[in-house]
């Protein structure tokens, strides 16, 4: 597979968001390139309750802000909310802050505890990335939304809002939206063999585009499964690359829900999390909570051409991403998760972001292992 024709052809779709207008074709896309491995590929319907945005403001006498609503969070009225800014976790009607993207990576997160807490009216928060586009959060409670509206904005919106803030400036804070049903799809791929399989993992949604932070990992995934369906192998292989990853790993949810032995009793699930081979930041997590497989991992990756200081190789430990829904059902998980300067952010686009030497090394490591354990 050609890395570089591979990750134009991601990026042509432009936004991948669960449930939005790329959404389907993307899936369909994905689905036809897993059966060109070799596997028996289908789709795997994932309904869920849709946030379509409205307007999303935050505006004053000389200054007017456009965002997004926190997906998992209360929503306004037309109307809005009025009152002064100030710090969060202060009196004020409106708190306001500054937050890296990555703060709602887990469920339960600071974030989320905060706006439990809150005695706010309202929030805004100006997320920062390294071109300070709009870069989401990611909707864990969105099938149980919580806590006041939140408004998130660019982060090059940050030194005006904090200002402000400084200064306690009287605003209107308007946040809405739809909440209604909506489909997106999983793709599950199966080579036959042994049980338990082995299991491959990927998220295929996003807030945007996306390519540096989604792409990695699909490439990774679709060389390990044309490498698996080439190799003499006793044990069969499951592949899933699900949808709903910013919307509390909605598919992977659902799928373990449907067959729970999947990632109970899998021989070993190899999770290919965020940003695999994006420029600028080679650091990559290694992690298991099998003794032993992330060090064989790290071996891979630098045989592969991976550079060996950048790697962070653990075993136990906190579990992200959708390796979380596999630790939390008892399951044998490897994770790979890497860093990304675009992360969540619009920007995140090809060929910008995209690292093609380290992404191929990756995908040839995972290939390799994946081979080794299905034997």
């Amino acid at each position: 597979m050609n890395p570089a024709g591979f990750f134009a052809d991601y990026d042509a779709f432009g936004d991948r968001r669960t449930g939005g207008e790329g959404d389907a074709a993307a899936a369909a896309w994905l689905r036809d390139k897993t059966a060109a491995t070799g596997a028996e590929a289908r789709l795997l319907p994932a309904p869920f309750t849709r946030l379509t945005p409205g307007r999303a403001t935050l505006e004053g006498a000389s200054f007017a802000f456009e965002g997004l609503p926190l997906f998992d969070g209360g929503l306004t009225g037309p109307d809005g909310i009025v009152g002064h800014l100030g710090p969060l976790g202060s009196d004020a009607p409106i708190g306001i802050a500054e937050m890296d993207p990555a703060a709602a990576s887990l469920p339960g997160n600071a974030f989320a505890r905060a706006r439990a807490e809150s005695r706010h009216a309202g929030i805004v928060i100006a997320l920062r990335t390294k071109p300070d586009g709009l870069a989401p959060l990611n909707a864990h409670d969105l099938a149980a939304p919580f806590g006041p509206p939140v408004l998130q904005l660019a982060g090059r919106d940050a030194p005006r809002l904090m200002a402000l803030t400084e200064a306690g400036a009287q605003a209107r804070l308007v946040a809405t939206g739809t909440r209604a049903p909506g489909l997106s799809q999983s793709i599950r791929a199966e080579l036959a063999g042994m049980a338990p399989p082995l299991v491959l993992l990927t998220p295929r949604t996003s807030w945007w585009t996306s390519t540096a932070e989604r792409g990695g990992g699909i490439l990774a995934w679709l060389a390990a499964l044309k490498a698996l369906a080439q190799a003499p192998r006793a044990r069969g292989v499951v592949a899933l690359a699900t949808c709903g990853h910013e919307l509390g790993h909605i598919g992977a949810h659902q799928a373990f829900a449907a067959e729970p032995e999947l990632a109970a009793q899998a021989r070993l699930v190899v999770h290919l999390g965020a940003n695999l081979g994006a420029a600028e930041d080679a650091r990559l997590t290694v992690r298991s909570n099998v003794p032993g497989v992330a060090e064989r991992m790290a071996a891979r990756l630098e045989a592969a051409g991976y550079p060996a200081e950048a790697l962070e190789v653990v075993t136990g430990g906190k579990a992200n991403g959708e390796a979380h829904e596999v630790e939390a059902r008892g399951g044998r998980y490897l994770s790979l998760i890497g860093k990304n300067p675009w992360f969540h952010a619009p920007e995140d686009r090809w060929p910008v972001s995209v690292d093609c030497a380290r992404a191929s090394a990756i995908a040839g490591a995972v290939a390799a292992l994946s081979v080794e354990a299905a034997r």
